[in-house]
């Protein structure tokens, strides 16, 4: 019986541990994103493109709050443990979005096809909004400023913009 105590314990540790690690998959991106764009040592450029991952997982985790605090509806544990989810979902798809991004615009070897890959990201951005924010000032600021390379929609759902994208590049 002691033997089964001490199996069931170690079970449910193990169980709570793999979900605390799947909980933090935003915050663990945010803060190697943080960390970079604060590195003065780190060049400019892979700077700014953390910058923009540090204000897109800011804006997702404001958007999921939002959504977690709205008095006007009664979510279940399911409907919490849902938004959490694609909280961290759309941190990772982004980060591999702004990841495949770098590399396709470094691996252009004319300026055209840089143009050509841009637009083909920054398209794909703007095309897949996740919430149709009305705020357009906020959601597009990095896709309006010419002084970073991430000219991306803040208001994106990753996932079917990565994919897109991947058809894209494909063609």
């Amino acid at each position: 019986m002691k033997n089964r105590i001490i199996a069931i314990s170690f079970l449910l540790a193990s169980v709570l541990t793999v979900n605390a690690q799947q909980e933090r998959v935003s915050k663990q991106l945010y803060a190697s994103a943080y960390k970079i764009a604060t590195d003065s040592k780190e060049d400019v450029n892979v700077r700014k493109a953390a910058s923009f991952k540090v204000d897109a997982i800011t804006y997702l985790n404001s958007r999921t709050l939002s959504a977690l605090v709205d008095t006007t509806k009664q979510l279940s544990t399911k409907d919490i443990a849902h938004l959490n989810a694609q909280l961290d979902s759309m941190a990772y798809y982004m980060h591999e979005y702004v990841n495949l991004f770098t590399k396709e615009y470094a691996r252009a070897d004319k300026q055209k096809r840089k143009e050509q890959v841009l637009k083909i990201f920054r398209d794909a951005s703007i095309n897949h909004p996740l919430y149709n924010d009305p705020d357009k000032n906020l959601v597009l600021v990095y896709f309006n400023s010419e002084d970073y390379l991430t000219q991306f929609s803040l208001d994106t759902d990753w996932i079917k913009a990565l994919t897109e994208v991947k058809k894209k590049l494909a063609e």
